[in-house]
């Protein structure tokens, strides 16, 4: 494991943290009672607590040279993602008839955007470090811009004090990609391979800067009607 990195572990907790911060009025908070929350939400809960889990250990094993455990647990991935994107699919169909009474058709499918547009770049990027798993480096980086990705809905739940939504939306979105560019830049001036940050910064900046105008649009419409038509 490259030098700068064999701590990487505590910015996954730090991840972590941050997530289970954004949360915690929503979902945390309500134990042990959960009212107003369903098997489905703890399920996708507990799933992802397993992936940070996973991201939190995984480095340590490469550093203690348990090579052979740390490849047993990444092909546990395998498995654990997928279902992951299925448990946010259900997530986000429950949310669709919980809203159903008190918002209209549009605005409902309009805000399954949010969840997709983590989603999307969280797969993507999981996708890529799997292709270079070959590659430690690359495949490292994208692991750590996988788990950036997750980071915008936590961050959106904080409250920074703005009051517009759309405001706040944009402000969690802009964080996160600073995040990107911080790590982009560090990685340039030390001479590194930056290249998966960048390729990780543009996925994530095609989902988040085409929030104020896709999520009304008639494909968006379409496709998420869709999709909750058809998630379990």
């Amino acid at each position: 494991m490259e030098r700068s990195y064999k701590n990487v572990s505590y910015f996954f907790v730090a991840t972590l943290a941050i997530v289970v911060t954004g949360f915690y009025k929503s979902y945390f908070s309500q134990f042990p009672s959960f009212t107003g929350l369903t098997y489905v939400h703890h399920i996708h809960t507990i799933l992802l607590m397993l992936w940070f889990a996973m991201l939190i250990v995984q480095p340590i094993l490469i550093y203690q040279k348990r090579i052979a455990l740390h490849r047993l647990v990444g092909k546990f991935s395998y498995v654990l993602v997928p279902i992951i994107i299925l448990s946010l699919l259900a997530v986000m169909k429950t949310q669709y008839l919980k809203n159903a009474s008190h918002m209209s058709e549009m605005q409902n499918l309009a805000f399954l955007y949010l969840p997709t547009s983590a989603l999307i770049p969280f797969a993507s990027l999981y996708v890529l470090a799997i292709v270079y798993k070959k590659q430690p480096a690359s495949h490292m980086r994208y692991m750590i811009a996988s788990a950036v990705a997750l980071l915008g809905p936590g961050v959106g739940r904080i409250n920074l004090g703005f009051t517009d939504f759309n405001t706040a939306v944009m402000v969690a979105f802009a964080l996160c990609d600073v995040l990107f560019v911080g790590l982009l830049i560090y990685e340039y001036a030390k001479g590194k391979n930056y290249y998966p940050y960048l390729v990780s910064l543009l996925i994530c900046c095609i989902f988040h800067y085409a929030f104020p105008w896709v999520p009304g649009s008639g494909i968006w419409q379409g496709f998420a009607k869709g999709v909750v038509d058809w998630a379990l």
